[in-house]
């Protein structure tokens, strides 16, 4: 299996909401209070601001395997992992690990990836991303929501 990374182009917009659908849901099995009728907010934004937001396709063969939505935070210099899902028939064939890594590498500086504390499967998922392969620094917020987050710098 051919696993890669390709941009999000627009003519497939309505197919990336789709899957941010199943991601929503997904996500309201772990994150009380998860709204799965509300749209992705701030969704327009990766494909306007082509400079600073991009979504990606993650790939197995030719199907869609997952998405990844990254942004550029130039107001604190950093990017960030904003959405990473990976479809529940392509799990645990490392697609995930190999994209999310393939994309950290892409965008080289400062990063920072979040998880929220009651989401255990996508911690322990970030933390074998990272594990030997960045030095990254782990702290506990509480903003809006206790989040877990790691900080590394990408040369």
């Amino acid at each position: 299996m051919t696993a890669h990374e390709t941009p999000v182009a627009l003519d497939d917009k309505a197919a990336l909401a789709a899957m941010m659908r199943d991601y929503i849901s997904a996500m309201a099995e772990v994150i009380p209070g998860i709204r799965t009728d509300a749209p992705y907010p701030e969704f327009d934004l990766y494909f306007g601001d082509t400079r600073n937001r991009w979504a990606f396709w993650l790939k197995a063969d030719q199907a869609d395997a997952g998405f990844a939505l990254v942004s550029r935070r130039t107001h604190v210099g950093r990017t960030e992992m904003e959405e990473f899902f990976v479809a529940a028939p392509f799990r645990r064939r490392g697609i995930g690990l190999a994209a999310a890594r393939r994309l950290i590498l892409r965008f080289p500086g400062a990063w920072r990836i979040t998880q929220r504390e009651t989401n255990a499967p996508a911690i322990a998922f970030w933390h074998r991303v990272l594990d030997g392969f960045v030095t990254y620094d782990e702290t506990t917020t509480s903003t809006d929501a206790v989040r877990r987050q790691q900080t590394f710098v990408v040369g």
